[in-house]
């Protein structure tokens, strides 16, 4: 209790620093600080179960090298972030078909899920709208990154509304916290330079590593009242 306490005071800090860099425009705070906190996510999860899953490794492993990529100055680096990104997300499927469950949706739940794919469909579809002009020779993979972020997306919110879990919670979260973080990525890069963009990106991006680590730790067992 006592070592995850302080893992977690530490992750504020360095959590902090890594925002206050983008916010104040200060690259080398956040070339020393940002790295330090995937790690610190590692620590939380190693010293908060009992058997560490390898491929969750992995997933922290790709988003560490996404953060080194995105802070270097390395040829082709932006080409490098997209698929670290991209890899994780394919595997984070892993974890909707390993928790799947059969499907039991009441008219409600059908209702708001039809609501909320034409929702987000639409958003999806403006953000490529004003990106798209501008993305160049990353257009493909840009297009490929997208589809990936979009399908995992529903099927998290999906998976939450079928299971009621507080790890399909987590789960849920931690994928929009990445939606959020892209978005504005791409939003600043491709659409318009803005500092909150960035801010916004760097926050969210550390939150959505933050509740992967909740997902694996919290209990898998459904919240769902079950219907007479």
């Amino acid at each position: 209790m006592i070592i995850r306490t302080l893992i977690k005071i530490l992750l504020v800090i360095t959590g902090g620093l890594s925002v206050l860099g983008t916010a104040i425009q200060w690259p080398e705070l956040e070339l020393y600080s940002k790295p330090t906190t995937v790690p610190l996510f590692f620590m939380l999860y190693w010293f908060s179960v009992k058997k560490v899953d390898g491929l969750f490794m992995v997933i922290l492993l790709l988003c560490f090298l996404g953060d080194i990529f995105l802070l270097t100055d390395i040829n082709n680096s932006f080409m490098y972030v997209l698929l670290s990104y991209a890899i994780c997300y394919l595997i984070l499927f892993y974890y909707l078909c390993k928790n799947y469950t059969s499907i039991d949706y009441s008219n409600i739940d059908i209702m708001y899920l039809v609501i909320f794919f034409v929702a987000w469909t639409f958003v999806v579809y403006e953000i490529y709208d004003v990106v798209e002009g501008t993305m160049g020779k990353v257009r493909p993979f840009g297009i490929g990154y997208l589809i990936i972020l979009y399908l995992l997306f529903i099927g998290a919110v999906f998976q939450y509304v079928n299971i009621r879990s507080a790890q399909s919670l987590w789960f849920l979260i931690a994928i929009l916290n990445f939606v959020i973080s892209d978005a504005c990525f791409a939003l600043n890069r491709f659409y318009i330079a803005s500092i909150e963009f960035e801010i916004i990106n760097s926050i969210y991006q550390l939150l959505a590593v933050f509740f992967l680590v909740q997902f694996k730790i919290s209990s898998p067992a459904s919240l769902k009242l079950k219907r007479l």
